[in-house]
């Protein structure tokens, strides 16, 4: 019967008619025969039902179907028959949608802490192309369920052989253990082995992000890397010493034609980039100095605002988040600076630009910037010393707030807050936002935005119509918003603060 299934021509109607409970019964339960062809001719017809949704369901409610396929896995069988086995298990998991593992007991079997275990020992000791198939299996369910990913990141033993595999001669099994290394990383952070095994994985994930030629696996090593825990002094002592940041540096610089590169055109290049700048995150965000001055001389900062206009929503959060962290990593040395240059109006400039010789920040270009900042005059004017302004952010990041439906929006305001952090330079500072149009962009976040988009953007338009004048058109428009927003109570008191200092709402509303 399940040889004549197997060369059949199945259509819909042929379908329905096959979904019948008893006979899928039937057919699951061929597999518990001891005729090795009588459960090959099993699997191949159970291979070829689940292609259909409407059979996934039906396999699905039978209790014997997975445990029986689990058992073709556990004992002695065909290696072929295991992986072919292992493809149907990945298939009706890939199949499923999260609340299913939930109401299926199969599905909980497969979770189990015995299955995965098995999965992980023959992913070991499997040839190839077999291991290439429960790679497959241990992904799949590592999407869907965070049991797995759990039980695989406990398993040390595990996780120290996948990321021997990173140094394997077979690029097929490479690219699949990082594709399992990546999932269960995300959110949780990378499950590195014992050292000296930690320093091996963290220098061959490096080496396949700068020297691979394979664009998905320098993506995938780009993405673990951007996960690797924050906190260890030791990760970030073994980054230094690598060309990490010299290869996100080019990625960057090859996703924009004006570098001579070839374009993030088509999804690996645009993968590619958005995890480089993941992983770029991971030094600009670091509080190891060593790490920063690393950007600092790499001079990143003009491919990156380029990357404002031309990448990808995700692309350009990511952006947005870099030099949200370039900016108040030097925003508070930038202010003291300038204070103490306010104070002493008779310093030269080199005097000046030589206030803080060690620090080392990515910002200007590879001349001294000799024009003084609008926002924070020459206390910015170090080589190194970054600045929005300075750096021609200002504006890119404020178009970007058209992009109201993701998290652009938020993140490229929380880079335009750390302009007003300093409060001597406030007026200047909210001065630049409005001669860039900012007002208008900010509104449109007012408008359409997130909640908590809409958040940061009345602060900093609070802060604008403190420091700085705005023409009446986007005065009455403003008012119009800003009236609209207060039926939204999470805001409400923020939005009549800034309508009081607008001399719209009394001193003594209800609102307050």
């Amino acid at each position: 019967m399940a040889s004549a299934l197997i060369e059949m021509q199945l259509k819909e109607n042929s379908i329905n008619d096959l979904k019948d409970k008893q006979f899928v019964h039937n057919l699951v339960h061929m597999l518990a025969a001891n005729a090795p062809a009588c459960k090959s001719a099993c699997i191949k017809c159970v291979k070829k039902l689940i292609q259909y949704p409407k059979m996934v369901k039906r396999f699905l409610s039978d209790p014997a179907t997975i445990p029986l396929v689990l058992n073709v896995i556990s004992f002695r069988s065909d290696p072929i028959l295991k992986q072919e086995a292992a493809e149907i298990l990945a298939l009706l998991v890939q199949a499923c949608k999260q609340p299913q593992f939930q109401i299926y007991q199969g599905l909980q079997e497969l979770q189990s802490e015995h299955s995965v275990g098995l999965f992980l020992q023959l992913v070991e000791k499997s040839e190839r192309e077999f291991k290439i198939q429960f790679l497959h299996l241990l992904i799949e369910l590592s999407n869907k369920s965070k049991t797995a990913q759990n039980l695989i990141r406990d398993n040390v033993d595990a996780v120290t052989h996948l990321f021997s595999c990173l140094d394997s001669n077979q690029p097929l099994v490479r690219r699949w253990t990082m594709k399992l290394i990546y999932c269960v990383s995300e959110g949780d952070g990378v499950p590195l082995p014992p050292s000296p095994g930690k320093e091996t994985a963290i220098n061959n994930l490096a080496s396949i992000l700068i020297c691979s030629p394979d664009f998905e696996e320098r993506s995938i090593a780009a993405g673990i890397i951007s996960q690797l825990p924050k906190d260890d002094i030791d990760v970030d002592e073994i980054l230094c010493k690598t060309e990490t940041l010299k290869a996100i540096h080019e990625v960057i610089c090859s996703s924009d034609e004006e570098f001579g590169g070839i374009g993030a055109h088509n999804n690996q290049d645009k993968s590619l980039l958005e995890n480089a700048l993941a992983a770029l995150l991971r030094f600009t965000g670091s509080s190891k100095p060593e790490l920063q001055n690393q950007v600092g001389k790499l001079e990143l900062y003009p491919a990156l605002v380029r990357v404002l206009s031309t990448g990808n929503s995700l692309a350009k959060q990511r952006t947005a988040t870099a030099l949200e962290h370039l900016s108040r990593s030097t925003s508070s040395l930038v202010s003291e600076a300038s204070i103490r240059v306010r104070h002493e109006d008779s310093r030269s400039l080199f005097n000046t630009i030589n206030l803080f010789p060690n620090m080392s920040w990515c910002c200007s270009a590879s001349a001294e910037n000799k024009i003084s900042c609008p926002v924070h005059g020459i206390a910015c004017s170090q080589r190194h010393t970054f600045c929005l302004v300075k750096a021609d952010a200002v504006k890119p990041l404020l178009q970007t707030l058209s992009d109201t439906n993701s998290g652009v929006a938020e993140a490229s305001l929380k880079a335009l807050e750390t302009l007003l952090e300093d409060h001597s330079t406030l007026s200047h500072a909210t001065a630049a936002i409005v001669e860039s149009q900012g007002v208008e962009a900010i509104l449109q976040v007012l408008e359409k935005g997130t909640l908590s988009a809409k958040t940061i953007a009345l602060d900093l338009f609070h802060k604008i119509v403190n420091h700085s004048r705005i023409s009446e058109p986007s005065f009455q428009r403003s008012e119009g918003i800003l009236i609209q927003l207060l039926h939204e109570d999470a805001i409400r008191k923020k939005v009549a603060l800034v309508l009081k200092q607008m001399k719209v709402l009394p001193e003594q509303s209800s609102y307050f």
